[in-house]
């Protein structure tokens, strides 16, 4: 076998050996696991065999379903069932058989790989921060479909079931114990195939809990009269989740079904209600889209492919941070925590403090709940050095500027900075506006100057924009992809441009959002549509959190405001100084923001845009999501952005644009590309020419008729 070694020891002992060719990590699709299965039934029916262990030659033991096979299967939904009860069969066998099983846990067993675990009668896990255990398919629009969730229920009860794998928990060694998923932990020094084996020897007949006739899930009714308050725990577990994704996640919706109806009877019945619901969800277009993007788009960009080809890894040990405000204090506490040296540099000493204090802040917040020590913390923190003198930066190897958005400030510390540091450090600008071939000007280096866009809060938003200038070289896109790499981001990479790509498409959301308040549909009505199409906020909140008087200032600098834009800049105009409602930060924005209080939206909107009455719902959702849809296509007509992934990226990392969609460029797909060019078209006539599409899209859609417009699965 090509994937999975065999072997038997002198005491009658088999291993079980997962050793995939050609790869860092074990993984589970058709091959491997048929290899798998046959080693298994070889081990079984071999009267000599006392026992199995099954175990990693890799430093991992599982790492989950290889999700290239399940984003491009094609065979039918019937052939998809028969093929999870082949592999249910195989390993009810394995649990039926009186002899024993042990799962030897190195590194990670995740998905299906813990899957497997929990159909032995043993795990053993090594003790280890790195190692995680974890049904983790929902991160990825699945969920478990090899018996985990029937397993899961069997051992944890329906509470923490649900728990643990709507929100695909990773738990630790100790936590694992903790829970009863593992029955024992050892330190990476012990031999773990030894303890496995002794553990063997000592338990010759064994017998899954389960299978015992008497065996009732934990959590359930165990009587007559009981099965009231077991429903009702279920009914309200769907009533949240649909509050969570008010049913756009179609796996959500079915691993709460299989759980609900795999409990109520025996291993195999449930074993099968897993199988069915786990087929219907591998077959919507949802989970395809969250794969597709999840896992293939972002996980790639995740490991650097945009980078350039024929550069060397660069190497980053002390890099200067320019600003001490949120931004800038993130951007330090980030490379900080990567093990980089930061020169955090403010106008005031105090002010550099400051910054410092919030990277301390988060960390305090780590040790409260568990997730970090003083130890840990003293160290990251150790890597930060405030200061207010620019003769600190001489010495650093890269500079990211975080200052206020403006371009003379943005253009006097460029020159102050690079007037002591050495001529090939980079110097990148974290503005979310402002061309970098506008700031390369004050540049005496301008093929060293790039942008590096983070977002706000850093410590939790993944995306960075790399923007490219006009003189910007291949040489320092590469250098600082790999600065992106190295402190765990996803890097995207965008041609230069007002607004970039995601500040831009932002911004169509927020316009049409403020627009559809000055019609008179209400506002409340405006957020709770957003958030019902799967955006994590309204436009009316964002743009309190921008704020009003920013968004004018940005748009006053903008030459090529569309009529449209210029009747939304009348508007911002007039509620700024007029009603005196800039956003959060000054307390009264769209919303107000109560002192000690929770915020809410101000009252007097409609004495002001009087509401109407008959408003569509769909078509408001509608409207916010085009807005950006299209715009976005506009980047990459444009060469904004080079390929229509980096769209669904940057879209869902940095706007938050609903995953199950796919992402911007993937959502004329995921609604019907002939759909979405009727309903634009209808937009248009009704409101105006930022919703028109541009002719080459046009042609796209008509060219792919029935079939995908941007990618084939």
């Amino acid at each position: 076998m090509q994937h999975i070694k065999y072997s038997i020891d002198t005491d009658g002992i088999a291993f079980i050996t997962w050793d995939v060719a050609n790869s860092p990590v074990n993984f589970m699709n058709e091959q491997t696991m048929s290899e798998f299965l046959t080693a298994v039934d070889k081990a079984l029916v071999d009267n000599t065999v006392k026992g199995i262990i099954i175990n990693s030659a890799k430093r991992d033991f599982i790492a989950g379903g290889d999700l290239k096979w399940f984003l491009n299967y094609d065979q039918s939904k019937e052939d998809c069932f028969e093929l999870l009860m082949k592999t249910n069969r195989a390993m009810r066998q394995m649990e039926l058989s009186s002899k024993p099983v042990v799962a030897a846990l190195s590194g990670l067993a995740l998905g299906g790989g813990l899957e497997i675990a929990l159909a032995c009668n043993y795990r053993i896990m090594t003790d280890h921060p790195a190692n995680k255990i974890g049904l983790v398919e929902c991160s990825v629009g699945l969920f478990p479909g090899s018996g985990g969730t029937q397993r899961f229920l069997r051992m944890l009860g329906p509470q923490k079931a649900i728990e643990y794998i709507t929100q695909s928990r990773k738990l630790s060694a100790a936590q694992a114990l903790k829970d009863k998923l593992v029955n024992q932990i050892c330190s990476p020094e012990d031999d773990i195939n030894a303890l496995a084996k002794a553990w063997i020897l000592q338990n010759p007949e064994v017998k899954q809990p389960w299978d015992d006739k008497r065996f009732v899930v934990p959590g359930t009714p165990n009587g007559i009269g009981q099965k009231s308050g077991y429903t009702e725990f279920y009914s309200v577990s769907n009533a949240m989740a649909y509050k969570t994704t008010h049913g756009n996640m179609p796996h959500i919706k079915n691993v709460l079904s299989a759980l609900y109806h795999g409990s109520s009877t025996g291993i195999d019945n449930a074993l099968e209600v897993e199988a069915r619901y786990f087929v219907d969800t591998l077959f919507t277009k949802e989970t395809k889209n969250i794969i597709r993007a999840s896992f293939i788009f972002i996980g790639d960009a995740a490991k650097g492919k945009a980078k350039p080809k024929g550069f060397e890894q660069a190497s980053f040990k002390k890099i200067g941070v320019l600003g001490a405000g949120m931004m800038g204090a993130g951007i330090a506490y980030e490379s900080a925590k990567s093990g980089l040296d930061v020169v955090l540099k403010d106008v005031s000493l105090e002010g550099a403090e400051r910054g410092k204090g919030y990277a301390e802040s988060i960390e305090k917040q780590k040790i409260e709940k568990g997730r970090s020590t003083h130890e840990k913390a003293s160290a990251i923190l150790d890597h930060i050095l405030p200061s207010d003198s620019v003769d600190d930066l001489k010495d650093c190897d890269l500079i990211i500027e975080a200052v206020f958005e403006n371009e003379a400030l943005k253009n006097r510390v460029t020159k102050e900075t690079e007037a002591v540091i050495k001529p090939e450090v980079i110097y990148a600008s974290n503005t979310s506006t402002i061309p970098i071939s506008t700031l390369a000007k004050a540049s005496s280096r301008p093929d060293k100057f790039i942008g590096l866009h983070f977002f706000s809060p850093v410590d939790r938003m993944p995306l960075v924009e790399v923007i490219v200038g006009k003189e910007t070289s291949d040489e320092t896109l590469a250098a600082a992809i790999d600065y992106v790499i190295k402190i765990r981001k996803v890097p995207i990479v965008v041609n230069d441009g007002r607004g970039f790509f995601t500040s831009r498409v932002f911004g169509k959301f927020v316009n049409e959002g403020i627009t559809m308040l000055t019609e008179g549909i209400p506002p409340a009505v405006i957020e709770n549509v957003a958030k019902k199409i799967g955006m994590p906020v309204g436009p009316l909140a964002i743009a309190d959190e921008v704020n009003l008087k920013l968004m004018l200032d940005i748009m006053a600098e903008d030459p090529n405001l569309t009529d449209f834009e210029k009747e939304l800049q009348e508007t911002a105009s007039t509620i700024v100084h007029t009603h005196k409602r800039l956003g959060k930060k000054e307390g009264k924005g769209f919303y107000d923001y109560p002192k000690g209080g929770k915020k809410h939206l101000w009252k007097e909107w409609s004495t002001i845009y009087p509401t109407i009455e008959g408003y569509d719902e769909e078509e408001i959702g509608r409207r916010m999501l085009f807005a950006m849809v299209i715009d976005s296509y506009k980047c990459l007509e444009s060469g904004v952005l080079k390929e229509a992934k980096d769209a669904d990226i940057g879209s869902i990392l940095g706007l938050g644009f609903p995953i199950h969609t796919g992402g911007v460029m993937s959502y004329i797909d995921y609604i019907g590309a002939q759909e979405f060019k009727d309903y634009a078209a209808g937009l248009a006539k009704k409101y105006g020419e930022r919703f028109q599409l541009p002719q080459s899209l046009l042609e796209r859609i008509d060219k792919a008729g029935s079939n995908r417009v941007f990618y084939k699965n």
